[in-house]
């Protein structure tokens, strides 16, 4: 009976341990559960929620056409629609985050991948190492760029990215700024040098 129970145990660990990539991948299609990694998923995932503003878990095609513009991709209008339609999508019912990573795995073509480009600016900016980027953070960084920017300046920065109203700005806050203002384009590249 001990071993019974042992086994139990251990079947339930397993499980535990499996269930969130099976979590994960429900819903996503064959295709995407083959081409992509649970952190790819997991990062998709981090970006569509950026673009759901209102929660609702569904893209309207105006917002799917600038979350795919902001991620780098330049299908016009006619080529997102062929995508769509590639996909089996009724564009008045929205979005969904399946069908936003079957769109995506259409489109990625020789396109970068925006998270990584995004996170690496992040880790340049956090000078720290802490995690988080601050006044203090942006000072230093702006000092080794030669950039001439004054505390209230740098103070407006952090501001404008810090929506937890904590001083300081995560990556998901500095993410998402980024990708609202599509302020990344060119920015990582710059960073680099300042390491």
């Amino acid at each position: 009976a001990v071993v019974s129970t042992q086994s139990t145990g251990m079947d339930n660990i397993l499980k535990v341990l499996q269930q969130p990539n099976e979590t994960m991948y429900r819903g996503l299609s064959q295709r995407a559960q083959n081409e992509l990694s649970p952190q790819e998923v997991r990062e998709l995932r981090e970006l569509f929620s950026i673009f759901d503003i209102g929660g609702t878990g569904r893209l309207s095609f105006p917002v799917l056409r600038k979350s795919l513009r902001t991620m780098g991709f330049n299908a016009d209008d006619r080529e997102l629609m062929g995508a769509i339609a590639d996909c089996g999508i009724d564009i008045q019912e929205g979005i969904t985050f399946a069908q936003f990573v079957d769109i995506v795995l259409i489109e990625q073509g020789d396109s970068f991948d925006v998270y990584e480009e995004l996170m690496s600016g992040f880790t340049a900016m956090d000078i720290d190492r802490n995690g988080k980027i601050t006044v203090e953070s942006l000072k230093k960084l702006s000092e080794n760029l030669d950039e001439d920017l004054t505390l209230a300046e740098l103070e407006d920065m952090i501001k404008e990215a810090d929506t937890s109203g904590n001083g300081e700005v995560s990556h998901r806050e500095f993410i998402s700024v980024m990708l609202k203002t599509n302020l990344f384009r060119g920015t990582t590249a710059n960073l680099k040098h300042t390491d």
